[in-house]
């Protein structure tokens, strides 16, 4: 049965961003505009005041299945996700076992299918375990349905085996995800370094600690060619520095956290 939405404020980014009226009609939007003429039976609903938007995409959720299902479990998390309009979500590796191989993310696939909500997309780990130290199998997991790799939480450590892992990546067209922290420098830290963790007396973690490793991602992603998202930064520097790097047609991306 065909759908009219009437009277919302439409946001197609790059076509429309207009109040107006959009058609479905078998999940397929067969018209976007004003005054549009719907077929006998039409379903209508009003949008007045409302906004009529795409499926959101987060590109970065812990749905903790398996092992951690007492946090969240694929079903909750797609749950979750509809609800908030989100209809494509691309979930980490931090669950236990990590997805490290092609039989958890053929897992998790199983288990979003029989979810039947928001797409569930999974990402697979840098490195076997996500310690840091071997690559995992990435070739079986972007053909078991990883759309990329990341070690989530924690970072990528070792230039030589970050650079591996992005040439890998480059080599079946996934992007890299990397959480940005030195350890060394940020070792002890719980909260920025200033004045106020002086004031208190506790021990911060310098700006630096994440701007250093932008600037060593951004440099192999110039040398291999890879494509790099980086996750949840949090600084001017390093904010500055994608910046300059998208100037220079490096291909990263990045998003920001609370």
């Amino acid at each position: 049965m065909a759908i009219l939405i009437q009277g919302g404020h439409i946001i197609d980014p790059g076509r429309f961003n207009a109040v107006g009226d959009l058609l479905v009609d078998q999940g397929k939007i067969i018209a976007v505009g004003t005054d549009i003429k719907a077929p006998a039976g039409t379903e209508k609903i009003s949008a007045k005041g409302r906004l009529v938007v795409p499926g959101f995409v987060d590109l970065h959720v812990h749905f903790r299945e398996p092992g951690f299902e007492y946090k969240e479990t694929i079903q909750s998390g797609a749950a979750s996700a509809v609800a908030g309009g989100f209809t494509t979500v691309c979930c980490m590796p931090n669950t236990h076992p990590v997805n490290d191989n092609q039989a958890i993310t053929e897992f998790i696939l199983e288990r979003a299918r029989a979810a039947g909500l928001a797409n569930v997309l999974p990402i697979g780990a840098v490195t076997k375990g996500s310690e840091g130290k071997e690559l995992a199998e990435i070739g079986d997991l972007h053909r078991a349905g990883c759309v990329a790799i990341s070690d989530d939480g924690k970072p990528v450590m070792n230039s030589l085996v970050m650079r591996r892992a992005m040439e890998y990546a480059l080599a079946f067209d996934i992007p890299v995800v990397d959480h940005c922290e030195d350890l060394h420098l940020a070792e002890g830290g719980c909260m920025n370094e200033g004045l106020i963790s002086t004031e208190l007396g506790l021990p911060g973690i310098p700006a630096a600690a994440e701007d250093e490793m932008v600037a060593r991602n951004l440099s192999l992603a110039e040398l291999t060619g890879a494509r790099l998202h980086l996750a949840h930064i949090s600084t001017a520097g390093s904010v500055r520095m994608v910046r300059e790097a998208k100037s220079r047609g490096i291909k990263v991306t990045a998003e920001a956290c609370p």
